[in-house]
């Protein structure tokens, strides 16, 4: 892999999981649970991960492209919607440019040539790493409804997908830092005059950890509201009159026992209130400083548009708008340069030559496999590195170098001849062969 190289950058975040689409679940109406269980399915499922279906098995994913936008941390959220502290960047694959989609201003008479959907699977039809736009595995079931679906003519939901838009001032596309969104809102929200074309891009999440930590601490709270002994595995009365009076038709006997839980857990709640708000706002605060510090903080100061990346993270579709396909979370980013093959004045709409698919098809499977071998990053809450989740997730190629990585004479941090050792034996002809190397 020619070409200079970054350093890898490792965000440490990684607190959701993701569900196979055939087990996928919307958050719970008012009259199918009571409150409490409905905020504790919503903070502790489907912020963290419920919302996120398994794409691939579940398995990581290798992008190669351009930094097109930055959503930093907080972007266009308010209320209660800056639970999600994420900090995302929107990549442009290979072989395309920015330039690339001037193209579509050639006939700004006819809209539908560049109608943002279209444009988007011109890129998932012509790029060659394109599939990662859409869900490729269509069988052996379809992806469900999102919790915001999009219909024709603006939107094509489940999978509607996400752009940045680019705006014509007079001589070129000009980032629109403002305006990173869905598909469908990107098209209705702006002109169609080729005044704006909506560039389509893999969304890449580098995860938060504020749903994570509100989660644990209002579990506690919400297990109360619903009659629950705080991290008891047994059902609580709810959930015990769901089992006996579910099968009543119309609906009713959910309904009531959903009144049930809203009144006694209202009741409760009262009480429970200055406790509640107080871990709330602790958690809130403590979730924000701890990330600045040690999970998206340092990762927001080393991105910026413009900037060419190889990125590895689990390909997921997300349901919580209008779908679209995002590798949630980001695990590795190294920035790069990309070879002069890599990109060209290749237009979206016609397919890219023959031999540069298949050069930049070579390309990514060489850096998918290199991918593949890397343990996940250590957990910054944990002392000793990988949870014990991480560590049984491994693969035999990862714990392969898991295992080599924890050896004393890879614990080096500024250079092995430096801060470095070697095994006993072996320490001066490693340490011949390693001057021999950087002469």
């Amino acid at each position: 892999m020619a070409g200079p190289h970054a350093n890898v950058i490792t965000p440490p975040g990684q607190y959701t999981h993701c569900v196979d689409r055939s087990a996928y679940r919307n958050v719970p109406s008012g009259l199918d649970a009571g409150f409490p269980a409905i905020l504790e399915f919503l903070l502790c499922e489907y912020l963290l991960g419920g919302k996120l279906v398994c794409l691939s098995g579940g398995r990581d994913e290798c992008a190669i492209g351009t930094i097109v936008g930055v959503e930093e941390v907080g972007y266009k959220k308010s209320g209660f919607d800056a639970i999600d502290n994420d900090f995302s960047f929107n990549v442009l694959l290979v072989p395309y440019s920015v330039k690339s989609f001037e193209s579509y201003r050639a006939d700004t008479s006819n809209p539908s040539k560049f109608e943002a959907h279209k444009i988007r699977d011109d890129v998932a039809a012509n790029s060659p790493l394109g599939w990662l736009l859409k869900d490729r595995q269509g069988a052996p079931a379809p992806l469900p409804t999102p919790r915001e679906p999009s219909a024709p003519p603006d939107g094509t939901s489940p999978v509607d997908g996400y752009g940045v838009l680019y705006t014509w001032d007079g001589s070129k596309l000009v980032y629109d830092h403002e305006n990173q969104n869905n598909l469908h809102k990107l098209w209705s929200e702006h002109p169609h005059d080729g005044s704006a074309i909506s560039i389509p891009i893999l969304h890449c999440e580098c995860e938060g950890s504020r749903v994570f930590f509100i989660c644990q601490a209002m579990k506690p709270f919400l297990d109360l509201m619903q009659g629950k002994i705080p991290g008891s595995p047994l059902p609580g009365p709810g959930e015990i009159c769901h089992a006996a009076l579910d099968w009543v038709p119309f609906g009713i006997g959910k309904a009531i026992c959903s009144i049930i839980e809203h009144i006694v857990g209202g009741l409760i709640g009262l009480a429970l209130a200055p406790a509640a708000a107080a871990a709330f706002a602790t958690a809130w605060e403590a979730a924000q400083a701890f990330d600045d510090l040690f999970v998206t903080g340092p990762v927001a100061d080393q991105i910026e548009v413009g900037n060419d990346v190889v990125t590895g993270g689990r390909w997921t579709w997300d349901a919580g708008h209008a779908g679209h396909c995002e590798f949630h979370p980001v695990k590795t980013i190294q920035k790069i340069t990309l070879p002069d093959d890599m990109r060209g004045p290749y237009v979206p709409a016609e397919p890219v030559p023959g031999d540069k698919q298949d050069r930049i098809n070579d390309y990514h499977d060489r850096w998918q496999r290199e991918l593949d071998k890397a343990p996940p990053p250590a957990d910054p809450r944990h002392r000793d590195g990988l949870t014990g989740a991480q560590l049984e997730s491994l693969t035999p190629a990862q714990h392969e170098v898991y295992v080599s990585q924890q050896r004393p004479e890879n614990q080096w941090r500024l250079h092995p001849l430096i801060d470095g050792c070697a095994p006993n034996g072996n320490r001066d002809a490693n340490r011949d062969a390693d001057i021999d190397d950087i002469r």
